[in-house]
């Protein structure tokens, strides 16, 4: 028993210090991450290509080069779009100014009774040059220039990371069966069976989940783009494509979007009450189209998270791991549940939840039937003289039945 709780305690300490070796090789290990979930999200079509014949390394450079195809036409025809609308925005933010001086802070004075408030550019930008001034003088010129390498230094890093992943990537698709065999192996004997189980249906929610969510992102953001562009707003399409791509936490999407497209409104076309119900409409139309078609159809159930249980892990997501941790709230959501879910009917099948036992019968025969949630067992209270007695009945009653046949 010592030794079974001494192994037990040596295991976990060996998860333990496993688990704060790769915390300390975190960028190192981010990399490895990165590439092995994209491994995981492409790993299905690379089977496919090569059950067809195709060899594996063959069918993962079709998969990467088609990957690529797909981003450059995507860049090639957003790009011009994108930088058209930000030389927009640039242009538009004199006007903007002008137009909150003399027509909204008026009218907010003039609605609420408040202190008349203008926004002076010479202010801002004498208190801008007074803050450089104070805080990097002369003598702070060199740590700027550390700091400058710093960030160069730092975006070498990043650039090289981003050239990384898909290496890795290859190489974690191409020996995919034989690792994943590898982890398989590792799985004791008796628990193979149900352990495959649950990760078989980790693997169907999350798959589902992560396929069903990146669909609903693009075409979320596409309802959003071609609606603000219909009623006019001559940035709806970066808005609307913002939104989708924010969409995939959710509710940050629409709470984006609609702040976004209101402030867009209010610098080009002023208080236009009309233009306002137009923005709502969209965003209205946006939610309606994500709540009844787009994850009825594309992700169904596949969470079973109800809406508060949903914001609560977006928000213990952003509070354990920041903007990664929203990112990845839902996904690992998902994988609790299926395992809450098996952990349950472990729990619900074991002596723990329900080991009464019922008294079912008492005969004259003195025998006790005593009956458990999952066993039935009789138990006989007779001693061996009367069992030697009720022998003795038994054999006379058969031995009288043969006289009287003969």
């Amino acid at each position: 028993m010592v030794d079974r709780t001494l192994r037990r305690i040596f295991i976990l300490a060996g998860i333990a210090l496993i688990i704060w070796v790769l915390y300390l090789l975190k960028p190192v290990v981010v990399p490895f991450v990165g590439a092995f979930f994209i491994a995981y999200l492409f790993s299905p079509l690379v089977d496919r290509l090569h059950r067809i014949g195709l060899p594996r390394w063959l069918s993962i450079s079709i998969v990467f080069i088609g990957i690529g195809v797909v981003l450059t036409l995507a860049m090639w025809y957003l790009v011009p779009l994108v930088w058209k609308q930000l030389m927009y925005a640039r242009d538009s933010i004199p006007a903007g100014i002008h137009w909150v001086n003399y027509t909204f802070l008026p009218w907010l004075s003039d609605t609420f009774n408040l202190v008349p408030m203008e926004i002076d550019t010479n202010q801002i930008s004498s208190v801008v040059m007074d803050y450089v001034q104070t805080n990097y003088s002369a003598d702070s010129i060199q740590a700027m220039a550390l700091k400058l390498a710093q960030s160069g230094i730092s975006f070498i890093q990043i650039g090289g990371t981003i050239v990384l992943i898909p290496i890795i990537a290859f190489y974690f698709l191409l020996d995919w069966e034989r690792m994943l065999d590898s982890m398989r192996r590792l799985i004791p004997r008796p628990y193979e069976r149900s352990t495959l189980e649950v990760v078989g249906e980790c693997h169907e929610v999350l798959g589902a989940f992560v396929k069903g969510q990146f669909l609903v992102m693009v075409l979320l953001g596409v309802v959003y783009a071609v609606g603000l562009q219909l009623i006019g707003l001559e940035i709806g399409l970066i808005i609307g494509m913002v939104a989708g791509l924010c969409s995939i936490i959710p509710y940050l999407g629409f709470a984006v979007g609609i702040i976004a497209a209101v402030v867009a409104t209010l610098f080009q076309f002023g208080i236009d009450w009309w233009q306002l119900v137009l923005v709502g409409i969209v965003f209205m139309v946006g939610q309606a189209v994500e709540g009844y078609i787009l994850q009825p159809f594309l992700l169904g159930d596949k969470i079973g998270l109800s809406p508060v249980a949903v914001v609560f892990a977006v928000l213990a997501g952003a509070q354990l791991a920041g903007f990664l941790g929203m990112l990845i709230a839902l996904p690992v959501a998902a994988v609790i549940v299926v395992l809450l879910r098996h952990a349950r009917e472990f729990y619900e099948k074991s002596a723990l939840y329900d080991n009464r036992t019922l008294i079912i019968q008492k005969a004259s025969t003195g025998s006790i039937n005593i009956e458990t949630p999952n066993v039935d067992v009789d138990i006989d209270l007779k001693s061996p003289h009367e069992k030697a007695l009720q022998a003795d009945e038994k054999s006379s009653k058969i031995e009288k039945t043969q006289l009287k046949d003969g």
